[in-house]
């Protein structure tokens, strides 16, 4: 099937001539949607490089997946929904910075900012942290604890590193944290400042 004329076409015209291989049916669909697929990309990441890009990987997953739609939804929503799944991969992708503790001795990391009895005040309280974390948690659930929270590792990674279900891994966490917030419920005026 032939796209239609690029003034009459609709979308169930482009859907047909794309799954019959019409390249110019894409092209149409790719001119039609592509500024509205940026701009919520965009919105959401602030980023016109990482934008285009979950763009570029939204249309090539709907030239991929084209087949698969089903009409429960307008073709738009159906584009946004891919969309909204891409910016959600950039965002679990996204890792913290971290910086080695060489480089904050360099002056790569200054405290002048902070007065000196908050900093005073932080490293108690990170000590007293770390001491609960050691009396209160087993060696195994210091180990999720770690890799979780030291590492910003997933649930999924723990999971394989340890040889246990994700489940296992979400409940050492709760249970974690659980044990943590009892001990510390002093700390917590100390830790929401």
């Amino acid at each position: 099937m032939a796209c239609p004329a690029y003034t009459t076409y609709d979308d169930v015209d482009l859907i047909d001539g794309i799954i019959a291989g019409d390249v110019h049916c894409f092209d149409v669909l790719h001119d039609r949607y592509r500024s509205r697929i940026f701009a919520f990309a965009l919105k959401r990441l602030s980023d016109p490089a990482e934008a285009e890009d979950v763009t570029q990987e939204v249309f090539l997953e709907v030239f991929r997946c084209i087949s698969s739609y089903q009409g429960r939804s307008s073709l738009l929503t159906w584009i946004f929904g891919i969309a909204h799944n891409q910016v959600c991969r950039r965002f679990r992708r996204k890792h913290p910075v971290t910086i080695s503790l060489d480089e904050a001795e360099d002056g790569a990391l200054s405290a002048a900012a902070v007065p000196t009895d908050r900093q005073v005040e932080a490293s108690r309280v990170l000590e007293r942290c770390t001491k609960m974390v050691e009396s209160q948690l087993s060696p195994t659930q210091r180990k999720v604890f770690h890799l979780k929270y030291a590492e910003n590792r997933s649930t999924r990674s723990i999971a394989r590193q340890l040889g246990k279900s994700s489940q296992a891994v979400k409940i050492s966490l709760f249970r974690s944290r659980r044990a943590l917030a009892h001990q510390a419920a002093d700390l917590q005026a100390v830790l929401s400042a």
